[in-house]
């Protein structure tokens, strides 16, 4: 399936059409101050991913200020199975077998007198299959709170 987002947008959106049976995709277009926007605009062209790894214990998450968050990142690599469980067992120190795409957001960023850029974003699941978790990363209760922010 083509799509009609360009640049990498559209390059990870067919990778993700390629690898994945059924998901939903979502599109916003958030306005930003123009410090976040220079912040989004030097990150490195990428898919951002965050992946639920559900194990035994609960959810997979790590601290993000106050709040908890999924695992994650931003890869260049086409963002098929195997990839995205190496990734995560990368930023947690648990294994997993990804059981499948959740989410795709693709998020137009504006800022007043800047050009506006496209940005995409995959919520994967995954269930645990070994390891533990690294440091600062931990077991939450899968009733808590833990949210999936792009990274």
């Amino acid at each position: 399936m083509e799509c009609s987002v360009s640049g990498d947008v559209s390059r990870y959106l067919n990778e993700l059409y390629e690898a994945y049976d059924h998901f939903d995709v979502r599109q916003t277009t958030i306005g930003v101050d123009r410090e976040r926007f220079e912040t989004v605009a030097e990150r490195p062209d990428g898919i951002a991913v965050r992946v639920e790894v559900e194990g035994k214990e609960g959810l997979i998450a790590r601290p993000d200020g106050d709040d908890w968050v999924l695992p994650g990142g931003v890869f260049d690599a086409a963002p098929d199975p195997r990839t995205v469980a190496d990734a995560a067992e990368r930023w947690t120190g648990v294994q997993c077998a990804i059981d499948g795409l959740d989410q795709v957001s693709i998020v137009g960023v504006r800022c007043e007198g800047c050009a506006e850029l496209w940005t995409v974003s995959a919520t994967f699941t995954a269930t645990a299959t070994g390891g533990s978790p690294r440091e600062s990363v931990v077991w939450r209760d899968r009733d808590a709170s833990v949210a999936a922010t792009p990274p």
